[in-house]
């Protein structure tokens, strides 16, 4: 696979990265090592919280909203222990992550909803394998090839910007963060998730307008090259009443949940 993958690289550099927005060279199957081994990372670096009510908060929410999906993901959620990381994430093929520091912010179900509705539309979306593919066309993710898609064997450079590109990690977000398209996709489809599972989708924009309100120096770095705060408030808030009547005959199917 790396070996192929070396080649093809040869052959597409030369593309302009503004036209390769939707191209992604790697499958859910290309992802899944990647996916597994950065989650088990993660936790490791943070920890889990293991039971309580936050953690059967995150549980529910994470069920409701995998439901709501239609994916056909190996579905997992986790609470991880980072008070001081206002973050979440959903890697490649399902596996999400919520940071203890963004709870605050999102303040009840409806809220967390909001925000892990949008990091699993990332995931349903393929904006990682999307973005990576975007990283290989501009030399970038190039190291990450020759490392053979294994995040242990990357240097640093590489290993942070395959983070990066997977949507994970405050830390790393500025090296390759997603697009502002990739950014307004993942806030509709996820919209629509957390109205689907029967979540308050008027939360969404209060959750925006909160987090406009750390302002400055204050806000979280994986926000920072997102779309202002106060814009995504904004359309969300005029969207919502179009999508609750697009999605008010949505069934659920049977499927795997976390």
């Amino acid at each position: 696979m790396a070996s192929f993958l070396r080649t093809l690289s040869l052959l597409v550099l030369a593309l302009a990265s503004s036209a390769c927005a939707n191209l992604n060279f790697y499958s859910d199957e290309d992802l899944e090592p990647l996916s597994a081994q950065a989650y088990e990372e993660a936790t490791k670096e943070h920890g889990v919280v293991p039971s309580g009510k936050d953690y059967e908060m995150v549980q529910e929410v994470a069920r409701r909203i995998a439901m709501a999906a239609d994916e056909d993901f190996h579905w997992e959620a986790r609470l991880l222990k980072a008070d001081d990381v206002p973050n979440a994430f959903c890697l490649p093929n399902g596996r999400i992550a919520i940071y203890t520091g963004i709870l605050p912010l999102t303040k009840n179900p409806d809220g967390l909803a909001v925000v892990m509705g949008h990091e699993v539309a990332h995931a349903v979306l393929r904006h990682g394998g999307k973005r990576m593919t975007q990283g290989l066309l501009t030399g970038a993710g190039l190291a990450a090839i020759e490392a053979g898609l294994g995040i242990a064997e990357m240097n640093n450079e590489a290993k942070n910007g395959v983070m990066a590109a997977l949507g994970m990690g405050a830390e790393v977000t500025l090296t390759l963060p997603f697009s502002r398209g990739h950014e307004s996709e993942a806030d509709e489809l996820g919209l629509r998730y957390a109205i689907r599972a029967g979540y308050n989708p008027n939360e969404a924009p209060l959750l925006w307008e909160r987090m406009a309100q750390l302002g400055g120096s204050g806000t979280p770095e994986w926000l920072s090259t997102h779309p202002s705060s106060e814009r995504r408030a904004a359309e969300l808030r005029a969207m919502i009443p179009r999508l609750q009547e697009e999605e008010k005959n949505w069934k659920p199917k049977a499927k795997k949940a976390p």
